[in-house]
């Protein structure tokens, strides 16, 4: 009992905080320019061949932090292309436990660049792995792609100090109460996602960011 209660303490310290990203579409679109533009300063950005050839975005703001046993936890949102523009953004959470050596904090903008429309309908029902990126470095990460497939690239712009961990899968899910609130409870993914709804305030400017790197 001794051993398990210093453990579980740590564990819940360093779950409590991590939330599951900005609670309003509003602020996602916000958090998600920021994110954009993190990733734009990665000495690996994406080309604009990559932009181009992507049918779809997940752009996630990550938070992680913990000593011995961590968590991770964040948000985003996910966009399909939809001809030549894009529907409208779809909100998801994400999370996941972290085990290994850990010491400190970092927060990871990223960007996954989706090949497929199936590559989209696979990340939304399924589980990623992202690995860490700061391993016993401080500071600001210049980061590059973390991750590159047929189906999919993934681009991760680090921060802060975290010392030599893995991360374990990240699962996703639909943010529904901001979904909802965004587009009625009546709206399903697919219609989010192709534009069949009104899309919200700052949806264009985010848009806007997207298609110039292409």
């Amino acid at each position: 009992m001794s051993r398990i209660l210093p453990t579980l303490v740590l564990l819940l310290s360093a779950l409590l905080p991590i939330g599951c990203g900005a609670s309003t579409m509003s602020q996602r679109l916000l958090d998600a320019n920021h994110a954009l533009a993190q990733v734009n300063t990665l000495p690996q950005k994406p080309t604009k061949q990559q932009m181009s050839a992507a049918k779809g975005v997940a752009i996630l703001s990550i938070a992680q932090g913990g000593v011995g046993i961590g968590g991770e936890g964040g948000g985003g949102i996910v966009l399909k292309r939809v001809g030549n523009g894009w529907g409208a953004p779809y909100a998801i959470n994400a999370a996941a436990g972290t085990i290994g050596a850990q010491l400190g904090g970092q927060g990871k903008d990223v960007l996954i660049l989706f090949n497929s429309d199936g590559a989209i309908s696979d990340f939304l029902k399924g589980e990623m792995q992202l690995q860490a990126i700061a391993e016993g470095t401080g500071g600001s990460e210049s980061g590059n792609t973390r991750s590159k497939s047929s189906e999919r690239e993934i681009f991760v712009k680090g921060t802060g100090l975290y010392g030599g961990a893995e991360l374990g899968g990240m699962k996703f899910s639909p943010a529904n109460k901001i979904n909802a609130g965004s587009y009625g409870p009546a709206a399903t993914s697919t219609e989010i996602l192709d534009g069949k709804v009104k899309k919200p305030d700052g949806t264009s400017s985010l848009t806007a960011a997207l298609d110039a790197m292409r």
